[in-house]
């Protein structure tokens, strides 16, 4: 059984994963970093190795919310909107695919290298899943959702219809 790292994040643990690096997504200039799947859901996965405390803070005013991802104080938001064009390139796969029913599909941003608050740390943002080296694992590991025979068919699925790159 090969050692399955990501980054600096081992992931050999985590049973039944399955891991798809790098994937072209067809018709775009774009790709996809990770696509794991679990017998937890379809994982797709953005790695990042930003610097400083990682925080969602309220911007807005007396009467309106305007929450923002920040890192070490600069303005990082965009990263969970960009996403989720990567989700729905998964999603229109399966879908095409006659997947049915569709697993969960969870985007995530798993930072690296930014420093987490002790107390409350964020765990998502815009529904966008925030995760660290420890975090991921449990995420990844969470409950059986999918036989593995599932995960094995949307491996394949997901595989042949996003080459890498």
């Amino acid at each position: 059984h090969q050692s399955e790292k990501y980054g600096t994040i081992d992931l050999e643990s985590v049973e039944g994963l399955r891991m798809l690096h790098d994937r072209r997504v067809p018709g775009t200039r774009g790709n996809i970093d990770h696509i794991l799947v679990t017998r937890a859901g379809v994982f797709v996965v953005d790695a990042k190795n930003h610097k400083g405390r990682i925080e969602v803070r309220d911007r807005g005013g007396l009467f309106r919310t305007d929450l923002r991802l920040l890192i070490g104080g600069r303005d990082c938001s965009a990263l969970a909107d960009a996403t989720a064009w990567q989700v729905d390139a998964v999603q229109t796969v399966l879908i095409a695919a006659g997947t049915d029913p569709l697993p969960p599909i969870t985007p995530v941003l798993c930072f690296l290298s930014v420093e987490w608050p002790i107390l409350r740390p964020p765990d998502r943002f815009r529904d966008v899943r925030l995760a660290n080296d420890r975090s991921i694992k449990r995420l990844l590991a969470s409950e059986d959702r999918l036989a593995a025979d599932v995960v094995d068919s949307l491996v394949l699925v997901l595989s042949s219809a996003l080459p890498p790159r």
